[in-house]
């Protein structure tokens, strides 16, 4: 496997009235081609602000510095004409919110066609053609007769499938899904995982999904990563962090999770801090680094 995402002293920092807010610290990592990594943490642990970093959408106050290697190619520093060469064919995300991803006055239909056309040059004819299987592989029934509802007329599975369609139609190399499953219940959102995971089977593509549940986390990933106020604490493959977490925060999610205890009782309460050694620093690895293991 070849390495896809290498990210260096990732800092992400924002600039308010009281000063300076560091988001995300000092962070490193990799991730190989095919290989399904889970950032985890509780809110505000800098997740999502660094997986908006990794797509290049953090806006002023923020301010990234570090380096983002997709494919051997620099991310930071690349201006808005750069990185829409790399969105979508190299890198592609999946939001929380799927109607954050779907604009409410165009059709299902012309939205997915919309990538075939102005991405990949189809014509008309072809691109439809294109959108209507597209529809069918991620599980929306009746497909052709569908094409032309509007986003209020889906579910919000439904609509999550269809965000998870936009987001894999131009079949990228690395899929960010930034917590696609937390509005849905849970029938809904076992669906949507399997499809997640038979989609980057059929491609082959790497994944980061970034979630706080520790059991979405379980049955997504090969690797977990554990955020925690910025910092990565832990990491390592996925069962090894999960038989024997290392870091006090890891235990303390652990300790937390309804699925770990017997009776609610036995629930632990996650303290309101921890002692790190510093931003990126005092990382507790669980094994080898994916880079370490290529090189």
């Amino acid at each position: 496997m070849s390495v896809l995402l290498d990210i260096r002293n990732l800092s992400v920092n924002f600039d308010s009235r009281r000063g300076t807010v560091s988001a995300v610290r000092n962070v490193n990592f990799s991730v190989a081609q095919g290989e399904s990594v889970a950032l985890v943490g509780a809110s505000g642990s800098g997740k999502t602000v660094l997986s908006r970093a990794i797509m290049g959408l953090v806006d002023e106050p923020g301010h990234v510095t570090g380096s983002i290697l997709f494919e051997g190619e620099q991310i930071v520093g690349k201006d808005e004409n750069e990185l829409r060469k790399i969105r979508g064919l190299g890198v592609a995300m999946v939001f929380q919110d799927a109607l954050d991803g779907l604009n409410p006055v165009f059709s299902i239909g012309s939205q997915l066609k919309e990538i075939f056309t102005v991405r990949m040059g189809f014509s008309g004819t072809e691109a439809k053609k294109r959108a209507v299987a597209l529809m069918e592989q991620v599980g929306i029934r009746n497909a052709k007769e569908r094409y032309h509802d509007y986003p209020h007329q889906f579910s919000g599975g439904m609509r999550q499938r269809i965000c998870i369609a936009l987001a894999v139609g131009l079949q990228p190399k690395l899929l960010i899904a930034d917590e696609p499953t937390t509005a849905l219940d849970v029938t809904v959102q076992a669906g949507i995982l399997r499809l997640i995971k038979s989609l980057q089977a059929k491609t082959g593509m790497g994944m980061i999904f970034v979630t706080h549940d520790l059991a979405v986390a379980h049955q997504i990933s090969d690797r977990i990563i554990v955020m925690y106020n910025g910092d990565i604490v832990e990491e390592g493959p996925t069962d090894t962090v999960f038989r024997s977490p290392r870091h006090p925060y890891t235990q303390a999610l652990m300790a937390a999770h309804p699925g770990r205890v017997r009776s609610w009782r036995d629930l632990a309460p996650i303290p309101d801090e921890f002692v790190t050694d510093g931003p990126g620093e005092g990382v507790i690895s669980s094994g080898p680094s994916v880079a370490a293991a290529l090189n």
